[in-house]
């Protein structure tokens, strides 16, 4: 429950120092993978995120129509590439995304911080 009750509440501070730029905590992690990946499938994306595709679908159908992802394609060959706004959205949340983060992070000790991280990605891996 411990963990849970924890990655909601840090959720919240991101999607709220987001929300002045219309994106989710959810949705940024996808947004840079596109912006990295260049044109990537929804079938690339599930399989590097190991997310479902549908959740992906409808994260990139928001990104399509704040126009910070195009769409090409159709169907399977449907590709996904950042445009201008994304790279800029991108560049904008990174100071954002970086400040809570270090905020979050103040609230350990240097050490603390350094086996949280390798506490988490021990976790994801």
């Amino acid at each position: 429950m411990q963990i849970l009750r924890a990655s909601h509440r840090i959720l919240q501070r991101f999607d709220e120092a987001y929300r002045p730029y219309g994106i989710r905590a959810t949705q940024l992690p996808v947004l840079a993978l596109v912006a990295r990946l260049g044109p990537v499938t929804l079938k690339e994306l599930a399989r590097l995120t190991g997310g479902e595709r549908s959740a992906l679908s409808r994260k990139l159908r928001v990104m399509v129509d704040h126009g910070w992802v195009r769409e090409e394609g159709a169907g399977r060959a449907k590709r996904y590439t950042v445009t201008e706004a994304g790279k800029a959205l991108l560049a904008a949340v990174e100071p954002v995304r970086d400040a809570v983060q270090a905020d979050l992070m103040s609230r350990l000790s240097p050490e603390e911080g350094r086996q949280f991280l390798a506490l988490c990605e021990r976790l994801i891996s």
